[in-house]
């Protein structure tokens, strides 16, 4: 299971990502500086999953982190 699983973390696109949660959440605003910044963060999206849930948990964290 966790061979699918990972196989599955790692084909999921950030639109995905997206409409999950905006179907989840409904809505949300983000300020336009943030969003505009965002491409220049030393940030990366993390995906972890849960099997109790089962659910996705999506988090970032620091580029700098994993070397």
């Amino acid at each position: 299971m966790t061979d699918n699983i990972e196989g599955l973390v790692t084909s999921i696109s950030i639109n995905q990502v997206l409409v999950a949660v905006l179907e989840e959440y409904g809505k949300l605003t983000v300020p336009t500086l943030r969003f505009l910044d965002a491409g220049a963060t030393e940030k990366e999206l993390v995906i972890d999953y849960d099997e109790e849930g089962p659910s996705f948990t999506f988090s970032l964290r620091d580029k700098i982190e994993q070397q």
